[in-house]
């Protein structure tokens, strides 16, 4: 007999309320592979008895549609089983409900959880914010890490004796004795990154008003075996896997990250492996003793750091009182000194933001860190953040439509920014960030690395696409968009052919062409930024003394 489980990572629905998929994502996603490695630990220890075979299958909704049919096909002749929708942002939350609503009408077990969940769950009394609908349609919400907790929830729902809620929250993972997750290379592979990413660490000891990671992660740190990751590391570069994400939300508070870059440093060294690796640090990271050393040898090429604002009152009011420690200047020069590119992720919006204090950061950045990168954000009070319950205590309007809390979206009336405000300045400050002016300056300043030169191109194209082309980022990108017309938001109209494929087709013509033609223009940029190193290299090399 077979116990058989659905492992689904939804998307969400796109600004015609279509679900966004690209045959092409920017990158897979760490909850679902994390969940099928335990799933398969399950069945190893038989779990469910040894006449119980444990069996799953995987769906990122994000490279193509989810097959319904086919998956209540599956687990009704396996005899048991159950849809998992996992690793679930607020702004999925609307889609995993409509997945999740096609199964219980088909009378298939599903369980939710995810970010949003716990966010809910971690400072709110009550189901609200989709909670009690989820309830409502029959399914279970699970709340918490799976690791540790999956036996209880499979034999539950092996007997059908399930609860509504199983919250897990107070109680933090044993990362160490757990697998890790469990990649289907070729999926990596199918992204355009090929990014595969693997945490070393959860948990965040900072408390930023806008962050979850404290409310539905925990401030106590709790770590992964150093050389479990590197070995992992080995593995999956073995089967061809060349670029590695640290997704700790700040490796710098891992208390054995000297650990972990070492056990990489020996493994890289002795295997003679190459590849790309990113991390994520905070903006003090640089100052503590040997930490850029120690990256740098581990293989770390690429650190995204939580800057978020320049301004000392934001600073002080978001809750980073250590990014007042930092530096900025300092910090980028330490990265830089080491061959490491850096991002910096930069909000707009904060309680006190103006327009007109937006624009002045906005300058210093553009005109004091000329060849720097930055990643924009609008401040989201994600459910499960201080900012979201500070909100909601105080009566102010949040957006009811979860499907826009995607970091890119105004959700909130704002003090000091009204809307109509922010949505002309936000074009503005897009054009000052990524112009093509800087744009060639980020290519001259990765070229001119004496330890590492880099072009900064692919992020040079990303951030381009995102922001100029795109307008919403990088955080939703991808190549080669796909729509079903059958694959609409519930309650809107479902397009006839005859008006569906031509306004899409000249649609996607329309952004082609226009991506087409910024590519074209940074292929120049990157020609132009090469012969200016060049040029400045030729005296240098003239002074050199003859051999």
């Amino acid at each position: 007999m077979q116990f058989h489980v659905a492992l689904i990572t939804p998307s969400r629905y796109d600004k015609d309320g279509y679900v966004q998929q690209w045959r092409r994502p920017a990158m897979v996603t760490q909850a679902q592979a994390a969940i099928k490695a335990l799933l398969a630990d399950c069945n190893k220890r038989d779990v469910l008895g040894s006449d119980v075979e444990i069996t799953s299958e995987d769906h990122y909704e994000i490279f193509k549609p989810v097959p319904v049919e086919g998956i209540v096909k599956r687990i009704r002749e396996a005899g048991q089983g159950a849809v998992f929708l996992t690793g679930i942002l607020s702004s999925f939350y609307p889609r995993a409900l409509d997945l999740a609503r096609m199964f219980r009408d088909e009378g298939i077990q599903v369980v939710i959880g995810g970010v949003h969940v716990n966010g809910v769950l971690a400072l709110f009394d009550d189901m609200s914010y989709g909670l009690q609908e989820a309830i409502d349609m029959g399914a279970i919400l699970f709340a918490g890490q799976a690791e540790g907790h999956l036996d209880d929830l499979l034999s539950d729902l092996m007997t059908g004796n399930t609860k509504e809620l199983y919250n897990h929250l107070n109680e933090l993972a044993d990362l160490r004795n757990v697998p890790l997750p469990d990649y289907d290379v070729e999926t990596i592979k199918a992204s355009t990154t090929g990014i595969l990413p693997i945490e070393t660490s959860r948990g965040c000891p900072f408390k930023c008003t806008f962050c979850c990671i404290p409310n539905t992660q925990g401030v106590k740190m709790q770590m992964r075996d150093p050389k479990a990751i590197a070995d992992y590391v080995l593995k999956y570069s073995k089967k061809g896997v060349r670029s590695f994400f640290l997704s700790d939300d700040n490796i710098a508070r891992n208390k054995e990250w000297a650990d972990v870059f070492d056990a990489l440093a020996k493994v890289r060294q002795k295997h003679k492996l190459k590849y790309h690796m990113i991390i994520e640090a905070d903006t003090v990271a640089y100052k503590i003793p040997g930490f850029v050393q120690k990256a740098r040898a581990a293989g770390v090429t690429d650190v995204f750091l939580g800057l978020e604002s320049i301004d000392p009152d934001t600073i002080k009011a978001a809750g980073k009182k250590h990014n007042r420690a930092a530096n900025v200047r300092e910090m980028f020069a330490a990265w830089y000194e080491a061959g490491c590119v850096t991002m910096s992720g930069f909000i707009i919006g904060f309680p006190g933001d103006t327009a007109n204090k937006i624009r002045s950061n906005v300058e210093t950045l553009v005109e004091e860190y000329t060849g720097e990168i930055f990643t924009l954000s609008v401040l989201t009070p994600l459910p499960g953040s201080v900012d979201h319950k500070r909100l909601s205590d105080a009566g102010t309007y949040m957006d009811p439509d979860l499907n826009n809390y995607d970091l890119g979206h105004v959700v909130f009336n704002h003090e000091d920014l009204p809307r109509k405000e922010f949505d002309k300045l936000k074009p503005s400050v897009l054009r000052k960030l990524y112009s093509f002016r800087r744009t060639w300056h980020v290519m001259k300043q990765g070229l001119s690395n004496p330890s590492n030169p880099v072009t900064n191109y692919s992020w040079s194209v990303a951030l381009t696409l995102g922001y100029r082309v795109v307008g919403d980022g990088v955080y939703e990108m991808g190549f080669g968009r796909y729509r079903s017309r059958h694959l609409r938001r519930p309650g809107l109209p479902k397009e006839a052919a005859i008006i569906f494929y031509p306004k899409y087709f000249l649609k996607d013509a329309g952004f082609l062409a226009l991506a087409g033609l910024n590519v074209l223009v940074l292929k120049i940029l990157l020609k132009s930024a090469r012969r200016h190193v060049e040029k400045q290299k030729q005296p240098h090399a003239m002074l050199q003394p003859a051999e």
